[in-house]
């Protein structure tokens, strides 16, 4: 859906906006996998599990980008609760990079979100990773991007969500990203997207079985190539 990730509130929020944790209703595990541009040196993989308690939502994420000459992995805990129509998160890193003769460097982090359901069909949510602002290095030549997300999704049907998003890393040029997801038919939905600062399309499909959750998605960069994303959600309990 255009790489939009601020509005959503399922357990896919371990990995975005931690305020949408608060919908986790299941201890549910979760699995990604994404490959960019055809390059395997630049393949994720992520895996996590979320789970509900007395006292609000948690979950606990891992993922690994890169080779053996380059790599970064991140461990990450998230908690979330909702208050009436505000839904607020935080996420402790862990964020380590590995590069081949050089050795490794780490540094920990932390994100906050909240999502806010202002009427029914309307829906609003913020996310800053790294507000903490760290950095890899002592003198901070080497900075961890902080990037800040705000997002809006409405619902004029059941059956449709549109969402857009403006995403702006504080070294960067701002994003506009636009989204779409279209409920087929009761257990799947079909997505398509749009970022203006990459110029990339994305498509992808959400099948819901009844512990079972699969997810595809393609961003088109006609310039560098494809990015395929998949996912996977297994409901541990019933």
């Amino acid at each position: 859906m255009g790489g939009v990730s601020s509005v959503f509130h399922d357990s896919w929020s371990i990995f975005n906006n931690p305020a949408g944790l608060t919908e986790t209703e299941e201890l549910t595990a979760l699995f990604a996998y994404k490959t960019i541009f055809d390059f395997a040196p630049f393949n994720t993989v992520s895996a996590g599990v979320a789970m509900p308690t007395s006292i609000g939502s948690m979950g606990f994420s891992v993922f690994r980008f890169g080779d053996d000459i380059f790599n970064s992995q991140m461990a990450s805990l998230s908690f979330a609760r909702k208050t009436g129509i505000i839904r607020l998160g935080l996420k402790l890193n862990y964020l380590q990079y590995n590069i081949e003769g050089f050795g490794s460097k780490s540094t920990l982090l932390s994100d906050i979100g909240v999502v806010a359901d202002l009427t029914p069909q309307l829906t609003f949510g913020a996310h800053i990773y790294n507000f903490t602002q760290s950095s890899i290095a002592a003198d901070n030549r080497e900075k961890v991007p902080t990037v800040i997300n705000l997002g809006i999704a409405y619902k004029p049907s059941e059956e449709i969500t549109l969402v857009i998003e403006g995403e702006k890393d504080i070294d960067l040029d701002p994003d506009l990203k636009l989204g779409l997801e279209y409920q087929v038919i009761e257990k799947v939905k079909a997505r398509t997207g749009f970022s203006t600062l990459t110029n990339t399309h994305s498509f992808g499909t959400g099948l819901q079985l009844s512990r079972f959750g699969l997810d595809y998605g393609i961003r088109i960069d006609r310039k560098l190539g494809h990015t395929h994303n998949f996912g996977l959600t297994f409901q541990i309990n019933e």
